[in-house]
């Protein structure tokens, strides 16, 4: 809901979180990762049939609309990892954000970046990034001297497999408002030189779908966004030799479905990878070995 967008969020099929998080509970995950953006209803519904009734604005009512009633039978089951999004922006959704979620402390203003943070489960450095500040689909470009020195700073603390968590995707391949999308100029250009080889993936929201890119020369870029805002249109096909803001990827694999990302340790050390739709079924399937990726 944000001027004349809008959608039905009444329907549960077309605003399908409530069942994914059901399907999401019946698999019983050691950890849930919110890749962040938890409030669409920016303001007041404009077509009462798709949205009558909703509240709108950063509210304790929004949340509990957009977020914490839906997920409150999975918060009572399974430990969360949340990341800020874009939509938790100052301005725009922080009250919320800082309030309910933030690992810090509560702050006295809004700060644009807050600072990064890791978490050790069971071995995997999980890198917690806030790339929320900036116009969609980019950061601000003024912070990439501020990013830099958190990276540099943070990736000299990881030891053994790790992955980045940030809420806009480095890579992207997809068309969009007219134009080709390739992912978050300022992250790459502050973390290009200073990503070590322990980190693997690179785990992002931000864009409406399921996509997993494969980079010959980085980690690889995991996006799951698709898990009941309105979607962004993505090729079905898995795609070979794809340039991807200029760097090459061996295979790109995308869908527009609603639903989940489910990655599951193998014996071997390596994961596999499944885009889960809203009824639970496997879209696509992939397996992460290092910073390799083969997809079907």
């Amino acid at each position: 809901m944000r001027g004349t967008r809008v959608q039905y969020c009444n329907d549960p099929t077309a605003w399908p979180l409530n069942s994914i998080l059901v399907e999401i509970a019946s698999r019983s995950p050691d950890l849930v990762i919110h890749v962040g953006d938890y409030v669409y209803r920016a303001s007041e519904c404009p077509d009462p049939e798709k949205c009558g009734g909703s509240p709108f604005g950063d509210t304790f009512k929004s949340w509990s609309a957009d977020w914490l009633d839906p997920a409150d039978s999975l918060f009572r089951r399974v430990p969360f990892f949340f990341l800020r999004g874009n939509h938790e922006n100052c301005g725009r959704g922080n009250k919320g954000w800082f309030r309910y979620f933030e690992a810090g402390s509560l702050p006295s203003s809004c700060p644009a970046v807050t600072l990064p943070w890791i978490a050790s489960v069971e071995g995997l450095d999980l890198i917690s990034f806030d790339s929320s500040a900036g116009p969609a689909p980019q950061s601000s470009p003024g912070l990439s001297n501020v990013y830099g020195q958190m990276a540099r700073d943070l990736f000299g603390k990881t030891s053994g497999e790790a992955w980045l968590l940030t809420h806009r995707p480095l890579w992207v391949n997809m068309q969009a408002f007219g134009e080709l999308i390739d992912g978050d100029d300022t992250q790459r250009a502050a973390f290009s030189r200073v990503i070590p080889e322990n980190v693997n993936l690179v785990l992002s929201g931000h864009i409406h779908a399921f996509q997993a890119i494969d980079l010959l020369d980085g980690p690889v870029q995991g996006i799951s966004g698709n898990g009941g805002t309105q979607l962004d249109p993505m090729p079905t096909e898995i795609a070979a030799n794809v340039e991807v803001a200029g760097s090459l990827a061996s295979i790109v694999v995308s869908n527009s479905d609603f639903g989940f990302l489910m990655l599951t340790q193998e014996t071997d050390g390596s994961w596999s990878m499944d885009a889960i739709d809203a009824a639970g079924k496997t879209r696509n399937r992939c397996r992460l070995s290092g910073r390799t990726l083969s997809c079907e």
